[in-house]
């Protein structure tokens, strides 16, 4: 896992909780449907560091290893 993927991953973790309290604190149905949008896409985005990072890894393996 290189620094980049840590670091990112862990302002997708704070914008994806920001996301949350966002929603959970809104008195607006805008901010609640933004803070929403906010959580998925930035756990969608934890999700393809996640697969970014296990794509590395298999690459990193010869062919014969995956079997």
């Amino acid at each position: 896992m290189n620094p980049s993927s840590v670091v990112f991953g862990t302002i997708g973790i704070l914008l994806a909780l920001t996301g949350l309290l966002m929603a959970a604190n809104a008195k607006d149905s805008g901010f609640y449907v933004a803070g929403l949008i906010l959580f998925v896409a930035f756990v969608l985005f934890l999700f393809t560091l996640v697969k970014r990072h296990f794509d590395t890894a298999d690459a990193g393996r010869g062919e014969d290893e995956r079997h």
